[in-house]
């Protein structure tokens, strides 16, 4: 329940049990290698030099031949894995089999081979598709455009002119004198240019005339269709451009085929499972080449550095002692200015919330880890968020269900719990607050004195419905005490390091100062005793004087000091701040709303099933029917709000009064991916 112990851990081996050493240390997956400068062996020892070549390769092979299957046979998944990928689990005999079995460079040249005919296929497809469209104006022609093209005294132009501009032609003044012209069948699609209707239309003229001509038929918006240079009709061109289009069709079709046949693996080693553990195997053996060269050699010695947990160091050391017995270990405690990375290591109750602080950021090393202390607020927010029983019934169902399916993967793991325990409490929260399926519970649903009825009579403690004001107040002691538990750890965090007075200033003077508040305002709508009124000012003006004093205190100036201090108690300089604490109070707003939104969203899909009931025949059934399918769409978009909101008050409202991330994960070295992880056997786990 706490950020793991990290040892800093050096190991010198013989050079020529190098390579020897980084497997091992790789199969236990219980060391973190890290960079030796040269320098830090006195200029004795240098840089050890590994390749990466084979593993970059291999790694370019699988991730080639993947991304061919993803691009034309994507992977069906479900819901659930689609939001949160599954890793594949394989065993160290799998492991074996395919690295012995499979030849991943013939699978490559397969896939090259297909990918390259589909981008041929495509690209000659495209093209010969343009040139049936340009050729689509010039379908119906009987001559073919080389016989026109050759002509030697005159010149050919066709094209589309507005239809407007046609009587230019027929009056022959001027220009138009000079070509002789015939307005040819519309086209079967003729388009629509802008707007105007264009007729089609042939003309022809003297070779030296038709620049002239040219130039006033653009002027007049004449649209000129290039004829190609084609020894066959249009039409017959057309014709043998589809057809070859159809072959290149099949050619695609048959390639694609082949790739949907691999991807279900009908056949020994087919299939993406070989493949993404194939590309799991590479990249750590990548990883390992990566590390040896952090490592430093001489003409006889290699040595690694590294972290290592706490918990894990007897069986590093039984590793080095079994496997290297000439070489060296040493175990230190790592140094102030080392990178030391960060573990965490819950029990069962809080585990599950570390993600939502791995999600925020770790923790430095030297602080402290504040996942247990979420334990209290964000299950309450999300309990009051989802507050209906039958709805909380519903997650705890579906998350349990999950649980045993997630193992494999941490992440996804730990977020179903944290919806299983939000589950637990949404029930609690919706039995004190009255919600089962909204208002299901009433007699024009189920008939008087029903058992559910009774059951939320029985167990209600606040109906928000009907007592809003007074939920609200309830929510907002709830965000105050937020307040004060988050600046209570900022104290607790202050002691750890000794900082005695930021522990006073940023923590005990705060709460003074936020306590005579509340006292202060409490007077103002309701009629506190004169004593403790009396009290709660002398509090402020005490806490609010410290506060001047101190907020201030790295600030070299004695008057900027106190102008710092004097600005603090706003909020826009120092460690809060009055304005900061209203407003972080009055976002727990959103507890009510939101547990108001699913209750009333909730009532809203009885009201319309119980207005159906009453149908003849099949009133029943349509009643059945729109509860299903309502409570079920309700219940998804309710718990999505819920955690967002739930997670949005414990970062911004709580997070903020005393935690600051910056600590980077602790990453042994081994064989583990997000998309494989290797199963142990009993005596390595």
């Amino acid at each position: 329940m706490a950020i793991d112990p990290i040892r800093k851990v050096t190991v010198t081996v013989c050079r020529k049990n190098s390579l020897r050493l980084l497997r091992e240390i790789n199969r236990l997956g219980v060391m973190e290698v890290v960079d030796l400068a040269p320098d830090n062996a006195g200029g004795l020892l240098d840089r050890c030099h590994a390749s990466t070549d084979e593993a970059d390769e291999k790694i370019h092979q699988v991730d080639f031949i993947l991304n061919l299957l993803d691009g034309h046979a994507p992977e069906r998944v479900g819901l659930i894995e689609g939001l949160a990928p599954m890793p594949i689990v394989t065993t160290n005999e799998e492991l074996s089999r395919i690295l012995s079995s499979y030849d991943l460079q013939k699978t490559f040249l397969w896939a090259k081979d297909l990918d390259e005919t589909c981008r041929t296929s495509e690209r000659v497809i495209q093209e010969m598709e343009t040139e049936i469209e340009s050729l689509s104006a010039l379908a119906d022609l009987e001559f073919t455009p080389a016989e026109v093209l050759d002509l030697k005294r005159t010149t050919v132009i066709f094209g589309r002119l507005p239809r407007e501009a046609l009587s230019l032609l027929a009056d022959g003044q001027g220009v138009w004198g000079l070509c002789a012209w015939e307005e040819l069948p519309p086209e079967a699609t003729m388009p629509l240019h802008a707007g105007r209707d264009m007729a089609r239309v042939v003309l022809v003229a003297l070779k030296e005339e038709a620049a002239e001509i040219q130039a006033a038929l653009r002027g007049a918006g004449f649209e000129e269709i290039p004829l190609p240079r084609l020894k066959t009709t249009a039409r017959e061109r057309i014709d043998e451009l589809r057809d070859t289009v159809e072959m290149y069709k099949e050619k695609t079709g048959d390639a694609l085929e082949r790739i949907q046949d691999f991807t279900k693996g009908r056949r020994e080693g087919e299939g993406r499972r070989p493949l993404k553990i194939l590309r799991a195997y590479w990249q750590n053996v990548r990883d390992r080449s990566l590390a040896l060269q952090k490592g430093l050699v001489g003409r006889w010695v290699h040595v690694v550095s590294g972290y290592v947990r706490l918990r894990d160091i007897p069986r590093l050391t039984a590793l080095v002692e079994r496997e290297f017995p000439e070489s060296m270990l040493v175990l230190e405690d790592p140094g102030p200015g080392d990178d030391v990375p960060v573990s965490l290591h819950e029990k069962k109750p809080s585990r599950p919330l570390s993600l939502l602080v791995e999600m925020f950021g770790l923790p430095p090393y030297r602080s402290f880890d504040p996942t247990p202390f979420l334990m209290f607020n964000f299950y309450v927010f999300f309990g009051i968020c989802f507050s209906d029983v039958f709805y909380g019934v519903m997650l705890t169902a579906v998350s349990a269900f999950l649980r045993a399916r997630t193992k494999a993967s941490s992440g996804v793991n730990r977020f179903v719990e944290i919806l299983f325990f939000g589950g637990i409490s949404s029930i609690v929260f919706g039995a004190l607050m009255g919600s089962w399926f909204g208002d299901l519970y009433r007699p024009e649903y189920l008939g008087e004195g029903n058992l559910l009825l009774r059951t939320r009579d029985a167990l209600m403690v606040i109906d928000p419905m009907a007592k809003t004001v007074l939920a609200l107040l309830v929510v907002l002691a709830i965000g105050v005490v937020n307040q004060f538990y988050g600046i209570t750890l900022r104290m607790y965090g202050q002691l750890r390091r000794g900082d005695w007075l930021g522990a006073f200033s940023d923590g005990v003077c705060w709460i003074g100062a936020l306590c005579g508040v509340l006292v202060v305002v409490a007077g103002v709508f309701a009629d506190v005793p004169h004593d403790i009124a009396r009290i709660g000012v002398w509090l402020l003006a005490v806490s609010s004087v410290c506060l001047v004093l101190t907020q201030g205190r790295g600030v070299e100036n004695p008057l900027k000091r106190i102008a710092v201090g004097i600005v603090s108690l706003y909020g826009i300089v120092g460690s809060y701040g009055l304005t900061s604490f209203a407003g972080d109070v009055l976002s727990h707003c959103r507890l009510l709303a939101l547990g108001l939104t699913t209750s009333i969203v909730a009532m809203a899909f009885n009201l319309m099933a119980g207005m159906l009931r009453d149908i003849p025949y099949v009133g029943a059934l349509l009643f059945v029917a729109v509860l299903a399918v309502g409570h079920v769409f309700n219940f998804a978009i309710s718990v999505l709000g819920a955690f967002v909101h739930s997670m949005r008050l414990v970062y911004v409202e709580f997070f903020g009064r005393f935690y600051e991330a910056g600590g980077r994960p602790f990453r042994p070295l081994g064989f583990d991916t997000p998309w494989c992880v290797l199963r142990k056997d009993a005596e390595e786990a």
